[in-house]
């Protein structure tokens, strides 16, 4: 059967996936926007981290 994960999990897995792959295209292409998209990417991986551990300590429960 398929287990079901966390919508806030999975979400966060999702963004770091999806930034990484972005990064490593601008990485590989020698983009001048790459610095940017850098620290574009770092300050939203942080936020949504920190939504992570907020909800973690604040009793994050999911909604059917």
């Amino acid at each position: 059967m398929w287990s079901q994960r966390g919508t806030l999990t999975g979400y966060l897995i999702g963004v770091v996936i999806v930034l990484a792959i972005l990064n490593g295209l601008t990485w590989y292409s020698q983009s001048p926007k790459q610095h940017a998209l850098g620290v574009f990417s770092a300050g939203f991986v942080l936020g949504a981290l920190g939504m992570y551990i907020s909800a973690c300590l604040n009793g994050y429960r999911r909604v059917q």
